[in-house]
């Protein structure tokens, strides 16, 4: 089945964007999509610099002029979430909003995920999500408000966390049912401060994270997907910036899914 992805209209001139894991997957797509509606972006760097240096480039190309950078940041240590942050503080950038996408997802049969695997994933899918999310607030709470404002926040969850799930994503799919929690919480953390927060869970996107999962456990979840397909990553960033935008929505978590049973 051809895919195309749908372009809305937004206009994201004049504000920044910080995209953890914003030089691939999901959250490149979502740092694309602002770069397109004219936004700046600052994103987590790859382990791979020419990954990282590849990303900017396209930004670039997306908005010429428009100030796109890249910081080192590894999410589930506390002291490199400072840092990162820290440099964007001393660049003088205003951090309007926030698209929390980094995660890792390895498939291992149940019986054979070791503790050190287990505490891996939920370090940075979990604990990396409170690191950021704190980080980032400490920021924009003393933005100048925007429309009753000072920033807003999107986690990128999962549906593994709320639908769906396999036991060789056990790890994975616990830490992103505690993010899904995250959201409820920091959001009513953060409102008193003008903060905004809300998740987005995408269900089954052909990212280089899904590639290592099992064929057979592949076949079962797209019999059932409605829509008969997965999705591309540039329609879960279609979806983060309607969130972004959206004027009365808050604490919630938005399902990306196609259709799931």
């Amino acid at each position: 089945m051809t895919t195309t992805v749908a372009r809305a209209s937004f206009d994201f001139s004049g504000t920044t964007t910080v995209i953890t894991g914003g030089a691939s997957g999901i959250g490149l797509s979502c740092a694309e999509a602002i770069a397109r509606a004219g936004g700046g972006v600052i994103i987590s760097s790859s382990r791979n610099p020419a990954k990282t240096d590849a990303a900017l480039q396209r930004l670039r190309a997306l908005a010429p002029g428009v100030p796109m950078s890249a910081h080192p940041c590894e999410v589930g240590d506390e002291a490199s979430v400072a840092g990162f942050f820290g440099a964007i503080a001393a660049g003088g950038a205003r951090v309007d909003h926030l698209i929390h996408s980094a995660g890792v997802s390895p498939n291992t049969d149940f019986l054979a995920q070791t503790q050190a695997e287990w505490d891996q994933v939920h370090n940075i899918n979990a604990t990396g999500s409170f690191l950021v999310t704190k980080h980032a607030a400490g920021l924009m709470r003393h933005n100048e408000p925007v429309e009753g404002w000072r920033g807003r926040i999107v986690l990128i969850t999962s549906t593994n966390g709320i639908n769906s799930n396999d036991p060789v994503s056990a790890h994975y799919d616990s830490s992103k049912a505690g993010n899904n929690m995250l959201v409820r919480n920091a959001a009513e953390a953060l409102a008193p401060l003008g903060i905004v927060v809300n998740g987005l869970a995408p269900g089954w996107i052909n990212t280089a994270l899904n590639a290592t999962l099992p064929p057979e456990v592949r076949a079962r979840e797209s019999a059932k997907i409605w829509m008969q397909r997965w999705a591309e990553p540039g329609e879960v960033a279609t979806a983060a910036l309607h969130v972004l935008t959206l004027p009365y929505y808050m604490a919630q978590v938005l399902l990306v899914d196609g259709g799931y049973r």
